[in-house]
């Protein structure tokens, strides 16, 4: 049987409000439904993999992350059509239901979680659901087919750690679409100890983290963008394209890229769902 969990904290997970005061406000205005039933409570129990509507908010993926995801592909200019990808922090499936909903043949949905992803995903046959799963878990280096593109999104893990993982999963071949989540990259601790980062300091995080990115012998990093979408306390986020290879070449120089990211991020108001 499906975990429980709370009518609030389900909306926020799925991305309907950036805060709990929003999420609240929209219950007691009777704009919530769970199926056909009203949301009556905040506390109201819910199975975990309820999908939810909020009248005149509906998102085209199952949490916002897929918007996050469609700006990326967009700004890349890569098609997912017909290839097998590996979603690795899947949670309710945001970044899965985009690519599937973009062309992908499957995609392995990997989170270290249980009973996050949304019913619909895992019912899709385009869907693998590899809950309770590490991404260093040795049973991933053995998929069939082979994964070519991973897209990550990791809480409180850097991508020095996880790009590692990923280039084994995919058995350094293929290409990686990062999440960068500033917070979980400074080496700043008063940062990460409050949650705010000084609009200064995420060009350097980003060109740090691109030099450690270029530092080994597998890989490259080929873009950088700004994520469309902020996070849920109004975080600024950012993509880098990773490719994957014995022998990778020379890196380009981001660092004009870079510079324009952070720019257009920091233009970007607090993300709220569309009424």
């Amino acid at each position: 049987m499906a975990k429980k969990r709370k009518a609030i904290d389900l909306l926020l997970e799925q991305g309907f409000f950036a805060e709990e005061k929003e999420a609240l406000a929209a219950i007691l205005a009777g704009e919530v439904l769970s199926g056909a039933q009203r949301v009556t409570g905040a506390g109201q129990m819910l199975a975990a993999d309820a999908a939810l509507r909020v009248k005149g908010r509906e998102l085209p993926y199952t949490s916002k992350g897929g918007l996050k995801l469609e700006g990326a592909l967009r700004d890349f200019g890569i098609s997912v059509t017909g290839r097998v990808c590996i979603d690795a922090g899947a949670s309710t499936g945001g970044f899965t239901s985009c690519l599937v909903k973009s062309g992908a043949a499957l995609v392995y949905a990997v989170d270290v979680g249980f009973g996050q992803l949304m019913g619909s995903l895992r019912q899709d046959p385009h869907v693998v659901n590899l809950e309770r799963t590490n991404i260093s878990d040795e049973k991933l280096l053995t998929l069939d087919p082979r994964p070519d593109l991973g897209t990550v999104d990791l809480s409180y893990l850097s991508l020095r750690k996880g790009i590692p993982a990923f280039a084994d999963v995919l058995h350094r071949k293929g290409e990686l679409i990062c999440l960068v989540k500033p917070l979980f990259e400074t080496s700043d601790m008063e940062a990460r100890r409050t949650g705010v980062l000084p609009d200064g300091a995420y060009e350097p995080v980003l060109r740090e983290l691109i030099a450690d990115v270029n530092a080994l012998p597998y890989a490259r990093a080929a873009g950088v963008t700004h994520s469309p979408v902020t996070g849920n306390t109004g975080t600024r986020e950012f993509f880098l394209r990773v490719l994957l290879s014995d022998h990778p070449g020379s890196a380009p120089d981001l660092s004009r890229d870079a510079s324009a990211a952070v720019e257009r991020a920091l233009q970007l108001r607090e993300y709220e769902k569309k009424k």
